[in-house]
């Protein structure tokens, strides 16, 4: 009898669509590392603190495990830490000199691997740890001769053969056309992923550094020479999408695990006319991210980016990968400046209001197809001192 009853419980559970074992198919077909990501930006100016205050490894230990204490505390699960800023890197690197961000003078020798402790850390806490890198930007000033001598861009500048690799005009960049320049981007991602154990690259908001013509010059001429037909702006956006592409099969192809993601600006036609990033084919298109985390730094009231709108817009954009959304908790308690609106409600929208933040937050979680969100950034959620800032940092807290 009792056989019976087993079979016959069975046999209805399956009739019903359900499994013996437990768990729904959406719960079988989900990742295994799927987790609502909650992460915090840490810039390298505010990593900067960081270093040049730790004379040793064990007073910058101490330092980021206090740092990511806290930040684990306050609820969140991620620290994305921004190591490599410009060409200079906060971690032993073969193509890139020590950055001067990190110790004071680009070039120098490494004292400690910021990056490797940080790791270290991260994990030993369960946190997740992503590596943020400029994949263009050279240089915040435009003088060369400022560069560390082991720099590659200063290298190249100087040599006959490879100047065009290099682009100065308010500061220096490298070109997003050049094939060396490719690579040097992929190999540069490899080394992170073959010798840390991070959980994901983490690319910002800047690609092409102008729509200049001389940007790239020379080897859009050279494109059409051979017989390339698309127009420079089309070439421009397949110069960009190609290396977002290869790094993202550099990446699945040295660790299938370590996930490769983008935060863009939110206004896709920004991206797409002004930087050439075709973020759209990006959200949309398998092979070349894992995420997508738009910076939608925008108030409710604003009329050009609405908040929900916006948010909603890229939930229903996004089919190829998953979506975060970047907070500005820098504008708490600030006049927003690129409000749409010259009304005051619309201006003072952070400044009035020191609960913007939490419910954008709040309202992220009502939407199905957003798997968390990022705070810009570090600095401001640990602010002690400006009383605005302190009270949408509880708010955060209390809906976290």
């Amino acid at each position: 009898m009792k056989k019976i009853f087993i079979c016959l419980f069975t046999l209805i559970l399956l009739l019903c669509g359900c499994s013996v074992q437990g768990g729904t198919q959406a719960d079988k077909d989900e990742p295994v590392n799927a987790v609502y990501v909650k992460a915090v930006w840490i810039t390298y100016f505010e990593l900067e603190k960081l270093t040049t205050n730790s004379k040793t490894e064990k007073e910058f230990e101490k330092a980021v495990k206090s740092a990511f204490k806290e930040i684990k505390s306050d609820g969140f699960n991620t620290v994305t830490v921004q190591v490599r800023p410009c060409a200079d890197a906060f971690y032993k690197s073969d193509y890139f000199p020590v950055s001067k961000y990190c110790f004071g003078v680009q070039g120098c020798e490494l004292k400690y691997d910021p990056l490797e402790i940080m790791v270290n850390v991260a994990h030993s806490l369960k946190l997740r740890i992503e590596a943020w890198i400029n994949p263009y930007r050279v240089s915040q000033a435009k003088e060369i001769d400022e560069l560390s001598d082991n720099n590659i861009a200063k290298e190249w500048y100087n040599s006959k053969d490879k100047k065009t690799n290099v682009y100065i005009d308010d500061k220096i960049y490298f070109n997003p056309a050049s094939s060396d320049v490719k690579t040097l981007i992929v190999n540069g991602v490899k080394e992170i992923v073959e010798n840390y154990a991070v959980d994901a690259i983490h690319f910002d908001d800047y690609f092409y550094p102008s729509k200049s013509k001389d940007v790239d010059k020379a080897e859009y001429n050279a494109y059409v020479k051979g017989g390339g037909d698309l127009s420079l702006s089309d070439w421009r956006r397949e110069n960009v999408s190609d290396m977002v592409q290869s790094v993202y099969s550099a990446v699945k192809k040295i660790n299938s695990s370590v996930e490769f993601g983008i935060s863009p600006q939110s206004k896709l036609s920004a991206n797409y006319e002004n930087l050439y990033a075709d973020v759209e084919r990006w959200a949309t298109e398998e092979g070349f991210v894992d995420y997508i985390c738009p910076q939608i730094y925008f108030g409710f009231y604003n009329e050009a980016q609405p908040f929900t709108k916006t948010a909603k817009d890229w939930a229903e954009l996004t089919t190829s990968c998953r979506l975060y959304v970047g907070l500005p908790l820098y504008k708490s308690g600030q006049e927003d400046k690129f409000a749409s609106s010259d009304t005051d409600y619309a201006i003072n929208e952070f400044k009035d209001n020191h609960n913007v933040i939490s419910r954008q937050i709040s309202y992220l979680g009502q939407l199905e197809n957003v798997s968390g969100f990022y705070i810009y950034s570090y600095s401001y959620l640990t602010d002690k001192e400006t009383p605005s800032v302190v009270e949408e940092v509880k708010n955060i807290r209390d809906v976290m």
